[in-house]
């Protein structure tokens, strides 16, 4: 009798659930089983880096959401001054690098953003089951076999009764009408931005037309070259994927100038109007806004620190806070590569 390899412990770190890490890595190889060939291979190799970002996202993702959900709860119950002052403050010093990302709160909340939230409440509600009943099952199991671990389970086995269990636990009308309303939504603050930067979509795609053909010329030949016969169909696709992402980057980034100018006097005047407003609630100042030009001083002064802060200091965050903004960046720039390559795509659908 063949003694079994005894199973390698790999130490993930403090912060990682060595377990769930192992646990999301075999259900990986068990997609990889059976997905094609092609693929197969990059899961398998892929599967102990996707055990261990699973598990991370397991242990940081519910904080994050608890976090901005925290904050989001105490910005409700600020009076609406103070609140109006800080979007103000917000608007000011981040308006350049997100203003994508704070355009697309501003059209979520004008078309009701009360339903999406209750449409991200009902995913929740079924994530939070479905891993319930999944650590239930695993206890089962441990319980039943004597094992007391299912790591010694069939990866094969381990997906076909994950997904029975998926299948089981969800419910589905509750998620396709929650995934329903998160994509209409969507579609909805999308059709906003797209009118909102219509010039730097515009702006994208002259760059692109014109970099396209430059690309092909310099780099096309040496890909043909270098490139084996059976890859030579995607060089094409290849250099028309760089030249989108080299035109959206120099025309997003003239854009983040004009935001930068734009949000930053926009926001402070914000701000200096909610102080003013603010001292006059508690009998400080007397004067309207009408009778002074404190609120222009104030707001024009706010906005060249705004100005100054974002083009000349690398930013308003501070290095040791950037992890924390990692989210909205890859929010920013999922919504920056819609905006402009979902518009031109539908525009090529509609003229064809």
């Amino acid at each position: 009798m063949v003694a079994e390899k005894p199973v390698e412990k790999k130490a993930y770190g403090s912060m990682v659930d060595q377990a769930e890490a192992e646990r999301i890595e075999r259900m990986a190889l068990a997609l990889s089983e059976q997905s094609p060939p092609w693929a197969a291979k990059y899961i398998s190799k892929l599967a102990p880096a996707i055990g261990v970002l699973g598990a991370g996202c397991e242990v940081v993702g519910p904080q994050l959401v608890k976090l901005c959900y925290g904050l989001y709860v105490v910005y409700q119950q600020l009076p609406k001054t103070i609140a109006r002052g800080l979007w103000g403050l917000g608007v000011c010093f981040f308006g350049g690098k997100y203003a994508v990302s704070i355009a697309a709160t501003e059209a979520f909340w004008s078309t009701g953003g009360s339903r999406v939230h209750k449409n991200l409440q009902d995913l929740v509600d079924e994530a939070n089951a479905l891993r319930e009943a999944s650590l239930k099952d695993d206890e089962e199991d441990a319980d039943n076999d004597g094992v007391a671990d299912v790591n010694q389970i069939n990866a094969k086995q381990l997906a076909s009764r994950k997904t029975a269990l998926v299948l089981k636990t969800i419910d589905p009308e509750k998620l396709s009408h929650a995934c329903h309303g998160l994509w209409t939504a969507y579609m909805g603050v999308l059709t906003v931005l797209k009118f909102k930067f219509a010039r730097t979509v515009a702006l994208a795609e002259s760059i692109g037309n014109t970099l396209r053909p430059t690309i092909a010329k310099v780099a096309g030949p040496t890909l043909v070259a270098l490139a084996p016969p059976d890859y030579r169909k995607w060089i094409s696709p290849s250099i028309n994927i760089l030249a989108k992402c080299i035109a959206g980057y120099i025309a997003w980034k003239v854009q983040q100038l004009t935001s930068t100018v734009q949000s930053a006097f926009f926001g402070g005047m914000i701000a200096s109007r909610a102080l003013l407003e603010l001292l006059r609630q508690r009998q400080l100042m007397a004067a309207s806004d009408d009778e002074t030009y404190l609120d222009e001083a104030i707001g024009w002064t706010l906005g060249a620190s705004g100005i100054y802060v974002q083009l000349f200091k690398g930013g308003p965050v501070p290095y040791f806070m950037t992890p924390l903004f990692w989210p909205l960046d890859f929010v920013e720039a999922v919504l920056k590569w819609n905006v402009t390559w979902m518009e031109s795509s539908s525009q090529k659908e509609i003229s064809a």
